[in-house]
């Protein structure tokens, strides 16, 4: 078990000032594991993140990323399964259930939902204005491509447009806050069907 979010002490939990990205690592970060449904891809876990409230399950979420700089999001549960820290059909504890195989009903494995895709684009934003002066205000037009897997054979490539940096009630920036990340990126090309999911074998 990594941690009982629900017993942690508020020091555990805490995040990094304006993100929902964990201070405490819990010793995993560079921990890599094989992906269940193909062995020849491998992840890493890049970063931790804070339990998003009303999930299915509880629990941090890490950010993994594979060979070709797909990346991907697990939930606490399965990713103690994973990294071989809890095993199926053994009692999770701070779950209060048991841990599920890979593949089998429950299990959810690596996949991404909005909440996920929205800390993966503000870590980029982050990344973005440090090669930057301090306060600088990113230009409009600003683009990156991101490689994304949600779920097993659906992996795509998408590319994202910094549409202004700025408030658009006050008019100041940049603006720089989590909250409007969303408001300011737009997805403007994305691979789909087949070509979409063959892309980690080809590319």
């Amino acid at each position: 078990m990594l941690v009982n979010p629900s017993a942690a002490s508020s020091e555990l939990l805490t995040t990094l000032p304006g993100t929902n990205i964990l201070g405490e690592t819990f010793g995993i970060i560079g921990a890599s594991f094989r992906d269940p449904t193909n062995i020849i891809r491998e992840w890493t876990v890049q970063s931790l993140y804070s339990p998003v409230h009303g999930r299915a399950l509880g629990g941090i979420r890490a950010k993994v990323v594979d060979q070709k700089d797909f990346i991907s999001f697990v939930n606490q549960r399965d990713l103690e399964v994973l990294l071989e820290l809890g095993y199926p059909g053994a009692y999770c504890k701070w779950l209060d259930q048991d841990y599920v195989e890979p593949g089998e009903p429950g299990w959810f494995g690596l996949c991404v939902d909005s909440n996920d895709l929205i800390d993966d684009l503000y870590d980029r934003e982050m990344e973005a204005r440090a090669q930057f002066p301090e306060d600088y205000v990113l230009p409009e037009g600003l683009n990156f491509e991101r490689r994304v897997h949600d779920g097993e054979d659906n992996d795509y490539i998408e590319t994202m447009l910094l549409l202004w940096d700025f408030d658009p009630v006050s008019g100041m920036g940049p603006d720089t806050r989590l909250e409007t990340v969303g408001r300011r990126w737009q997805s403007i090309e994305r691979t789909s069907g087949r070509e979409r999911d063959r892309l980690w074998i080809r590319l």
